[in-house]
């Protein structure tokens, strides 16, 4: 199988990685403020979507090279919930841990931290609900998502499925589905079309100016209502139909933007944020991102904004440091931690990434 990576796929996700980590910078007392507010669901309601799509259409690349099924299983088991298991681990061993040191302690609780039993500990992981971390949901939505489409991969790429699917994430205005299901609900609409739009091959994409606009509106319109008072009845239903017009049209304009960069000067740098885009996912929240802008916010006169970017850099380049000089140089760690062992390949070659995991 050729393991060809495209340009303009990692500069999506260098440009995706960054609003993630932007996106968790902006911690609930941050987001006091109506624009932080504003902004931080502006973020949310494509960037992720984006690294749903961009895997559907590798997974669609790849497909006919996926005659065994049980093998590309059981490679999403290592590479996506071995990670998710270990984090999650770590995660509620460290948190528990820091609860009970003071001065840690009072930023976990102003972040709505507490304590949790083992039994709950246990439950929390296997369903995600009320999951102490709250961004692991990518990597088990993403294996679920990719469970579904190689177990049923036609009925998934259908467009009668996608009207379902969209049914299905309209659903959520008015249903809170139990654990990860809440977030599967989403992520198979964006699988699913991107899917649809690699076999039509783009034929029928709106034009780019035009799909940006409607991003735009959109979003803001959506974004809007969130921070002030969404609406109930019908007209929730609708702005969800709005919100997902916004993540289609926000991912059009992402990848249309890549494409245009592929020779422009900031495409090495984004290439480099998309080829460790995985290794930053996972490393990069709670404690260095959010739990760094909690300490900040707590104890430093430094203004908020300031924090914001600094801990924005410190978030994408510490996990690309330890990645590439530690990480996946011994394989024992590189297999635990990102599920994959790297020592024989290198970033450029290395088709297991956050999106070129197909």
């Amino acid at each position: 199988m050729n393991t060809k990576r495209l340009d303009w796929i990692d500069i999506a996700k260098g440009i995706g990685i960054i609003l993630v980590v932007l996106g968790h910078t902006l911690v609930p007392q941050v987001r006091e403020t109506g624009f932080a507010g504003f902004l931080w669901i502006f973020i949310y309601n494509f960037h992720m979507p984006l690294f749903f799509f961009l895997s559907g259409y590798l997974f669609e690349k790849g497909l006919s090279h996926y005659t065994n099924k049980g093998k590309f299983i059981l490679g999403k088991l290592q590479y996506l919930m071995l990670p998710y298991l270990i984090f999650s681990t770590f995660a509620y061993l460290f948190i528990g841990f820091s609860l009970n040191i003071p001065l840690l302690a009072k930023v976990l609780e102003s972040g709505g931290y507490t304590a949790v039993d083992l039994k709950d500990a246990i439950l929390q992981i296997v369903t995600y609900n009320n999951h102490i971390d709250k961004h692991l949901w990518f990597v088990f939505s993403l294996f679920i998502v990719f469970l579904v489409n190689i177990l049923i991969p036609k009925i998934m790429k259908s467009k009668p499925m996608l009207i379902v699917l969209l049914g299905l994430y309209i659903s959520k205005a008015y249903v809170h589905y139990y654990g990860i299901l809440d977030y599967v609900t989403s992520d198979l609409l964006f699988f699913s079309l991107a899917r649809i739009a690699f076999s039509t091959g783009n034929k029928k994409s709106i034009n780019t100016i035009v799909a940006a606009v409607i991003f735009v509106v959109t979003n803001c319109l959506y974004s809007y209502f969130y921070v002030t008072q969404m609406p109930s009845g019908v007209l929730k239903g609708v702005l969800y139909l709005i919100r997902s017009i916004s993540s289609v049209t926000g991912i059009m304009t992402v990848c249309n933007i890549s494409k245009y960069l592929q020779n422009k000067a900031p495409q090495r740098l984004l290439k480099t944020l998309g080829m460790y885009s995985y290794d930053i996912y996972l490393m990069h929240a709670p404690f260095l991102v959010s739990g760094l802008m909690g300490i900040l916010l707590a104890y430093s006169p430094l203004p908020t904004v300031i924090c914001c970017v600094s801990v924005l850099v410190l978030g994408l380049f510490i996990p690309i440091v330890l990645s590439k000089f530690i990480i996946r140089k011994i394989p024992f760690l590189s297999v635990l931690i990102l599920g994959k062992n790297y020592k024989n390949s290198t970033p450029i070659n290395a088709s297991n990434n956050l999106s070129h995991n197909s």
